[in-house]
């Protein structure tokens, strides 16, 4: 296995780690060639991972740890929509997942993050949160980072409930979308009905369970039916996403709630504030779903754009929306 730093990682602190996967995608739809090499996720990859995704990430000029394993091939997945609206799907594994833990962190920097995003199961979480907390008291950070937990698809099955209950204690926020949370119930029985007072009961519960002290946050990501945010078993707290259903400007949703996530981090880690960071989420969720693949990162008048937008500007029509005040 070789590993590798970012110049931008060996010279500045880092925000946020995520121990995802990076999932090379071939998308199919009806009537049309298949297109190849669409990047999603975030983690570990192997030795036949495309030149273009890698020179693309790197193009960011995000602290990058690059993870190369020899022995195994790229995580890959096939995406098949049943028509070409980009709404009805199926997806599968191509190739066996390669999945990062905390044991890739053999580089301290890494382990100074203010936040981890864990993409695993309840069992992945109970033996990788602990060994987390045990390589930065060997780096001697004594702060606790903040900690999200998106749940591994596979494993949303009722058989895994109070599995899934006991290790939300060690994180701090967890975040299934409406399907998975359903399933957790419901198992394959699921109704394609969005059906929301059934998500905040769902939401209620284990909001008990979230958090060293049972304070923590659970975030019910429902795409274009928004977000549920509860906290403390306190009101819900339903937003809208950016874009409505059936938008054009909404080109492949594959990857919105992911990018939410991403997004809700950081807006936790400003305000402390459900609102504010489920705004956050839902604005980097919409750069996400307005092409496939990944958004356009570039800079202009030194301030960053994704897809020639400001976030800020963004972030500020969508709290115009809300009725919140705009961002400083």
């Amino acid at each position: 296995m070789d590993m590798q730093l970012s110049e931008e990682t060996e010279h500045s602190s880092v925000d946020t780690v995520s121990l995802g996967m990076v999932v090379i995608d071939e998308i199919r739809l009806p009537l049309r060639e298949p297109l190849l090499d669409i990047a999603g996720g975030s983690g570990t990859y192997g030795y036949d991972f495309p030149d273009s995704v890698l020179n693309e990430l790197s193009s960011w000029s995000m602290s990058l740890q690059l993870v190369i394993r020899k022995d195994k091939k790229s995580t890959r997945g096939l995406l098949e929509y049943q028509d070409d609206t980009f709404g009805a799907k199926t997806f599968h594994y191509a190739t066996e997942p390669l999945r990062p833990s905390p044991k890739d962190f053999n580089l301290g920097v890494l382990m100074t993050s203010q936040a981890f995003h864990f993409l695993a199961t309840p069992d992945e979480i109970q033996e990788q949160v602990p060994e987390l907390m045990k390589l930065r008291a060997h780096y001697h950070i004594k702060r606790r980072p903040l900690i999200v937990w998106e749940p591994f698809p596979a494993a949303c099955v009722p058989q895994n409930r109070q599995a899934f209950v006991e290790a939300c204690k060690l994180v701090d926020v967890f975040s299934p979308n409406h399907l998975e949370m359903a399933a957790l119930y419901r198992g394959g029985s699921t109704s394609t009905n969005f059906q929301p007072e059934r998500l905040e009961v769902y939401a209620r519960e284990f909001c008990t369970a979230t958090g060293v002290e049972g304070k923590g946050v659970v975030v019910v990501r429902a795409g274009e039916h928004g977000s549920l945010t509860t906290q403390n078993k306190a009101s819900n707290l339903w937003l809208p996403a950016y874009y409505e259903a059936g938008a054009a400007e909404v080109v492949d949703a594959t990857g919105g709630g992911n990018a939410f996530l991403g997004g809700f981090m950081r807006g936790w880690k400003i305000s402390q504030d459900m609102k504010e960071a489920s705004a956050y989420g839902h604005v980097a969720a919409s750069f996400a779903i307005e092409q496939i693949g990944l958004p356009a990162c570039a800079v202009s008048g030194g301030e960053e754009t994704w897809n020639g937008v400001k976030v800020t500007e963004r972030l500020a029509n969508y709290k115009a929306r809300l009725g919140s005040p705009k961002t400083g």
